[in-house]
């Protein structure tokens, strides 16, 4: 099983915050990176078909089972050591797709992360001027503070209170990754195009962080032009599913991922398997404007979600609590694009639809 290293750079539309233990984002924690790229992975097999129900591990809040060196080594007699032999083993042991790709316990992710390099006028700061936090009002004024305006917490439970992650880095980076030959096409190229369209790496995906443009990929120093695969192509792992990065107004293709909407309430909705995308054209606006303008978007629809427990599955809490395991945090996210240099995308996108794994 022969191995490439690709080199990706990545810039940021919004902050990037890969805080650690302490909270506190110094670095681009690789750990943090392969996190995102498998959550959204597990999102994608799952929305497509490719993983189901009763693979879900609930309490590890995953696509995840397990193994001893012994059964893989078992395994791998029988089926060989090659890239195949391997795969073949893995299934015979029931091991999900997810934990295939990104590994498990007695399994290595076949995805790992060479080195990380900070390009150009990067920076670990408040490169956009946020304030720490975002209130706005549950009365009907819907009246916003910002900073020390905000009430103190427990003081007033009259707002919802949004905190922006501070330090986080902005600018461009570097990340050399190693990936076997024989997903390069098939898995990892058209997870990179996922990402560049729809996904979000790192923390603080609630309030609109993580969102990354990809700006060039290179094997072996030459710029790889033919990166943007649309097809997750799964048939090398035993699956016949096909899963198309595509954005319809119909939810009948169960094999495109995204399903464009114009009602935003159809945001809320958990009964179906479709990465639910509203979206509008913002030119002029900055990024600190945009999200605050999504957040409050984002707040009032969560106004308009009567059922307490329910608001809080689809919306989770809103306070100063950890995002980084999504499953508990919102499923509604603020969705920045950048098209050119001035020119974005705006919206919200909704994965309530992980919320039947529950």
């Amino acid at each position: 099983m022969g191995s490439k290293e690709i080199k990706v750079t990545f810039e940021t539309i919004t902050p990037l915050y890969t805080g650690d233990a302490w909270q506190e984002s110094k670095e681009i924690r690789p750990s943090s990176l392969i996190g995102s790229l498998r959550f959204w992975f597990e999102i994608i097999c799952y929305f497509g078909g490719v993983c189901s129900e009763g693979e879900f591990d609930k309490e590890k809040g995953r696509f995840e089972k397990d193994i001893k060196n012994d059964e893989i080594k078992r395994e791998l007699l029988k089926c060989g050591p090659d890239f195949g032999g391997q795969i073949e083993a893995l299934k015979e042991l029931k091991v999900p797709l997810p934990a295939v790709i990104f590994g498990t316990t007695g399994w290595k992710s076949l995805i790992e992360i060479k080195s990380i390099r900070y390009l150009d006028d990067y920076c670990f700061g408040n490169k956009l001027n946020l304030q720490n936090k975002f209130c706005i009002s549950k009365n009907e004024s819907r009246e916003i503070k910002e900073g020390n305006e905000c009430p103190k917490k427990g003081s007033d439970n009259n707002w919802s209170v949004f905190y922006f992650k501070i330090p986080y880095f902005w600018g461009k980076f570097e990340v050399v990754f190693r990936v076997p030959e024989e997903i390069k096409e098939t898995i990892f190229f058209p997870l990179l195009n996922f990402m560049n369209k729809y996904g979000y790496l790192g923390g603080g995906w609630n309030i609109g962080y993580g969102r990354l443009r990809i700006n060039r990929i290179e094997i072996d120093e030459v710029e790889v032009s033919d990166w943007r695969k649309d097809k997750f192509d799964f048939s090398e792992f035993g699956k016949n599913e096909n899963i198309y990065i595509k954005c319809n107004n119909s939810q009948e293709n169960k094999s495109e991922l995204i399903e464009c909407i114009t009602d935003k309430g159809a945001l809320k909705g958990k009964d179906l398997k479709k990465i639910k995308h509203w979206k509008y054209s913002e030119g002029n606006l900055s990024v600190r404007d945009m999200l605050r303008n999504l957040i409050i978007e984002k707040a009032n629809l969560r106004k308009s979600l009567n059922d307490r427990k329910e608001r809080h599955y689809v919306f989770g809490k809103t306070g100063n609590v950890s995002q980084e395991d999504l499953p508990q945090g919102s499923k509604i996210l603020p969705y920045i694009n950048r098209l050119d240099n001035s020119t974005y995308e705006c919206g919200l996108l909704s994965i309530a639809g992980i919320l039947n794994l529950y």
